[in-house]
């Protein structure tokens, strides 16, 4: 197990010295950069096994969607709220907003320090995220997601819900 975090902090390294100094631009967040552009601005790490977590078959289930987005920017909450993301069993995932398709990339689960955290590593660097997952309902079709400390994701606390097909506004009240 150690040897596996030995070569995943290698790997990541590695392509974090070939991204730059990871800096974002001014006035640019973690939560509404890349969301809205057509180019790729970043790369992602080739897609390895997700984990052995039971959560990969809940995760692989359909589209798991931002319903809440708790964070201290409001126009954060509003630009996430209708976020979604389509898991794979290859390790490889799908996200948007709303009914489109924003960014792809590669996605697993894994232990650490004694919790279960999601990494998302998109082709939009912007969209980079590690969640640490902290609870599933008992139907499996709810999550709650906690941004890991010292990443883009810090201090978001999330409400995922599960859905057969993308969300639309209609379906979250949301004026157009």
């Amino acid at each position: 197990m150690a040897m596996k975090h030995l070569i995943l902090l290698v790997l990541l390294a590695g392509a974090m010295a070939c991204n730059g100094d990871g800096q974002k631009a001014q006035g640019e967040t973690a939560s509404t950069a890349g969301i809205v552009s057509n180019e790729p601005k970043g790369s992602f790490l080739p897609p390895l096994n997700p984990g052995e977590s039971p959560l990969i078959s809940i995760l692989t289930k359909d589209f798991w969607v931002f319903e809440y987005y708790v964070a201290e920017d409001a126009e954060a909450r509003k630009v996430n709220k209708g976020r979604w993301f389509k898991f794979n069993p290859d390790g490889t995932f799908e996200s948007g907003h709303w009914e489109e398709q924003t960014g792809y990339g590669s996605w697993r689960i894994n232990e650490f320090e004694g919790n279960l955290v999601l990494y998302l590593d998109n082709i939009y660097d912007s969209q980079d995220g590690q969640w640490e997952i902290q609870g599933v309902n008992q139907e499996q079709d709810t999550m709650t997601w906690v941004g890991v400390n010292k990443t883009s994701t810090a201090g978001i606390i999330t409400k995922v819900i599960n859905l057969l097909a993308r969300p639309t506004k209609a379906q979250f009240g949301v004026e157009e």
